[in-house]
């Protein structure tokens, strides 16, 4: 009994693991899509890394300019690879009608979902280190906290991959981009990477409580030997990482079941 038990475990784990690497190849064999995946965050890194080395940083919170904003990079690099990376992913398999007959598989939904979770977290990964490499053996930024680091990505890779998924599965190609720039776009700019969100006031207060601020955050904790994340900005990242997942999953059940 075990035994029969076990085989359908084994081939479901099996199915997700065969989409992931179906998923990286396809990444991989488009050169100019994965190209640009990094462009974002590396040429702000250069830019930034060569321009403000020697600015004052507007919070005690890093050594110059470029040590203040480097976090903050890296979230938002995060969030517009995630998000665009893996909602392309869904509304090319939802045109190829790959997911109707994905979900009449053994995999289902939620292997599906799995697989395209694991699959954008990989090739966010890429672009991660690259960004780390840069801004710490180049422009000699410096990394504290290696765990809180790898929490910040983790969480800000599923809850923005959550946030693909959701207006994926509401748009299709043309629409989508319009979609998700009049979200992130107002989120980078609010996220407190150019500036202290201490400088707003009451607002800044408010704008500190949103997805991309308390990743900001908690980067920022994890590059600066005087700066600590709050437990509520930990709380609030691990939170939106499960709230975007979760409302993603049941958006696009809800949706694909209905056609």
């Amino acid at each position: 009994m075990s035994a029969m038990r076990v085989q359908p475990e084994s081939s479901w784990l099996g199915d997700v693991l065969g989409l992931v690497a179906i998923d990286m190849r396809q990444f991989f064999d488009n050169r100019l899509f994965a190209i640009s995946t990094l462009l974002t965050s590396v040429s702000m890194v250069l830019a930034f890394g060569a321009a403000t080395d020697q600015m004052v940083s507007p919070a005690p919170t890093a050594a110059n300019y470029f040590g203040f904003v480097f976090p903050g990079i890296i979230g938002a690099g995060i969030m517009f690879s995630c998000t665009y990376t893996v909602g392309y992913t869904v509304i090319i398999d939802r045109n190829r009608r790959t997911i109707e007959d994905l979900i009449l598989s053994p995999l289902s939904y939620s292997g599906f979902l799995l697989a395209r979770l694991v699959g954008v977290v990989l090739k966010c990964l890429f672009q991660f280190v690259l960004v780390v490499v840069l801004g710490v053996g180049v422009f000699d930024a410096r990394i504290e906290s290696v765990p809180l680091f790898l929490l910040g990505f983790l969480t800000a890779c599923t809850a923005f991959a959550g946030l693909g998924i959701l207006v994926a599965t509401y748009t299709n190609e043309i629409s989508f981009p319009a979609v998700v720039n009049i979200i992130v776009i107002p989120l980078m700019y609010f996220a407190g990477i150019f500036f202290p969100l201490g400088n707003l006031g009451t607002l800044g207060d408010v704008f500190a409580e949103l997805p991309l601020a308390v990743h900001v955050e908690i980067f920022r904790a994890a590059t600066s030997p005087d700066f600590s994340a709050s437990a509520s900005s930990t709380a609030l990242a691990v939170a939106y990482s499960f709230l975007a997942v979760g409302i993603a999953a049941w958006s696009f059940r809800r949706r694909i079941g209905h056609g």
